[in-house]
């Protein structure tokens, strides 16, 4: 939260709930669908990654967290560009990176197929854009930093071990309802415990960035 007593936050990709039930506090959610669920303090605004509808610095923190691996790699930048763009004071990006992390989608798929009969559909985009690396992300985040005239400090984090998230992912893939409430609600209660299992191979990485000013700023 920054500090701040009342800070502008941005979500791309939040969907109908996204952060703000964790956050408690309002966001403005930036989306192509909000079906589902919904949370009264996430302010609802129709709109893609990669066309951002708001002026420059118009939110202190923005946030993007799985979204990238299901844009097409040539659309990747223009998206880190509209994060860039719209924040004010800091970045968050997560995305899962690598090619073991990508070799374990395809896997999650074909047990998934095996055990329904069809394809997963939310690994489909994962599939078939690929993942990016965490390097190419990061030069990425730092060429557009440039382009927009930004001085941005970049700070990377692994997030949930490989073989945590295969465990967890197969528990979720069950048609056994004792399985199934044991993975979706009983683990509920792990979930502080969950977040310290991030030692590497990490399926995904998490980028912070702070906007320290502009390359011309003295």
């Amino acid at each position: 939260k920054g500090g701040l007593k009342n800070p502008r936050i941005l979500e791309i990709g939040s969907g109908s709930l996204g952060i703000a039930p964790y956050l408690k506090m309002p966001v403005t959610g930036v989306d192509q669908d909000f079906s589902g669920p919904t949370f009264p303090l996430l302010k609802k605004v129709v709109g893609k990654a990669t066309a951002v509808p708001f002026p420059d610095k118009s939110f202190d923190f923005v946030i993007m967290v799985d979204v990238l691996e299901h844009l097409p790699p040539k659309e990747r930048p223009k998206a880190i560009e509209e994060v860039l763009r719209c924040a004010q004071r800091e970045v968050f990006i997560a995305v899962p990176c690598g090619k073991l992390a990508w070799r374990q989608d395809q896997e999650l798929d074909r047990y998934f197929r095996q055990v329904f009969g069809k394809p997963f559909p939310f690994l489909a985009e994962h599939l078939k854009y690929g993942l990016p690396e965490k390097e190419a992300i990061t030069a990425i985040i730092k060429t557009e930093a440039q382009d927009l005239n930004l001085r941005v400090e970049i700070k990377t984090f692994g997030n949930i071990n490989l073989a945590f998230r295969k465990f967890l992912m197969k528990g979720w893939m069950t048609k056994n309802k004792l399985v199934d409430f044991i993975f979706r609600k009983f683990f509920l209660l792990f979930i502080p415990i969950f977040r310290l299992i991030n030692f590497e191979p990490t399926y995904r990485q998490l980028f912070f960035i702070k906007i320290k000013g502009s390359q011309t700023a003295k």
